[in-house]
């Protein structure tokens, strides 16, 4: 049984996307991109379907795809879902929330399965499929808030802060009897 990729790109980018997934193909891999949508299917849908079939996602950033918003809602969802595979095809910036997750540069990759940055692609999926999370009958997780620091916590601080502001204030207090005295007596 082969294992289901979905590459996200931008439709201008399809020359770079096709690559990619004739390469995924020739591995073994079930390759979705969206150039495989049946005649008469609400594309919302379908996409939406794949997505969720899939047990990781290769996006391909670029100065057009950074701008498109399927694009972003499907690398959102590769995120939370742990099955990311981002990969940047131009060194474009890459949009809020993404910058700070590895992206592999395929810039100027022509194909070739021997490059050794290909290599790190193919690494990086067999490390998702490999995974606990792989698998497309996992439950889509989504990222749960930071939870607020326990109430003990908070008050402990509190008391802290309250005795250092104390300790402060006696030591003030004592500097400024001893100046008075000092002057009072000379």
């Amino acid at each position: 049984m082969s294992r289901k990729l979905f590459i996200s790109y931008s439709h201008e980018d399809q020359a770079v996307a096709r690559q990619v997934a004739d390469a995924l193909s020739r591995r073994g891999y079930e390759v979705f991109w969206d150039s495989k949508i049946p005649t008469g299917m609400t594309f919302d849908t379908y996409i939406y379907r794949e997505l969720e079939g899939s047990e990781a996602v290769i996006v391909l950033w670029s100065k057009d795809s950074v701008h498109s918003d399927y694009v972003k809602e499907e690398a959102e969802y590769a995120k939370n879902n742990s099955v990311l595979v981002p990969l940047s095809i131009d060194a474009t910036t890459l949009p809020f929330g993404f910058a700070r997750i590895h992206t592999t540069d395929i810039a100027g990759w022509h194909g070739s399965i021997q490059d050794p940055r290909w290599q790190t692609v193919i690494d990086s999926i067999e490390a998702i499929l490999g995974g606990e999370t792989s698998g497309p009958s996992r439950e889509p997780q989504s990222i749960p808030p930071p939870a607020d620091p326990p109430k003990e916590q908070g008050a402990q601080v509190n008391v802290a802060a309250s005795l250092a502001s104390i300790i402060v204030l006696i030591m003030l207090v004592g500097l400024i009897i001893g100046l008075a005295m000092h002057l009072l007596s000379g």
